[in-house]
Parts: structure tokens; sequence; C-alpha cells
């Protein structure tokens, strides 16, 4: 896992911050934020496809190379796609 900065957040890392929060050392105004941003202002709904084996463990691959989950990745060709169009 890394920061947004691109910062290697390890098992001291974790630990250092856990210690400095019990003393209550933790910055002012920093704040943890759980979850992933909201993908749009507008409503979302799930799209579901079927695709070869083959194409997903491709996909899978692709998407670890480039630091992005599946569903980033895939998101991404699509944005991509659509803009092409517009």
């Amino acid at each position: 896992m890394r920061t947004k900065t691109g910062r290697l957040v390890d098992d001291s890392t974790l630990d250092s911050w856990a210690d400095a929060f019990e003393r209550g050392d933790w910055p002012q105004g920093r704040t943890v934020i759980l979850g992933r941003p909201s993908l749009a202002a507008e409503e979302i709904k799930p799209v579901t496809i079927k695709l070869p084996v083959s194409v997903i463990t491709e996909i899978d691959e692709r998407a670890t190379a480039s630091g992005k989950t599946r569903s980033e990745f895939v998101r991404s060709i699509i944005d991509k796609e659509l803009s092409r169009i517009a």
C-alpha cells in the first residue's frame, strides 16, 4: 500500500502512526478517509460482462503493471474510448 504521495506504507509505518496517534501526536487536520473516492457526482450502477479467462488474465496483468485495480483499469479503457467518440 502507498500513500497519496507514493510513499510505501509498511507494518513499521503503520505502527509508528498508531503510536503517534495514541500519544496524541497525530498532526492536527490529518484525517483518514476510508473507502475509495466517489466515481461520479451522478448515480452509478454496476455493469456485468462475460469475458474469456484469457482476456481477464491479460486485463489483470496490465492493471497490476499500471498500479491499478481491475475496475480502475477497465474504467480507464472505457473513458479513453468514449473520449474518442465525443
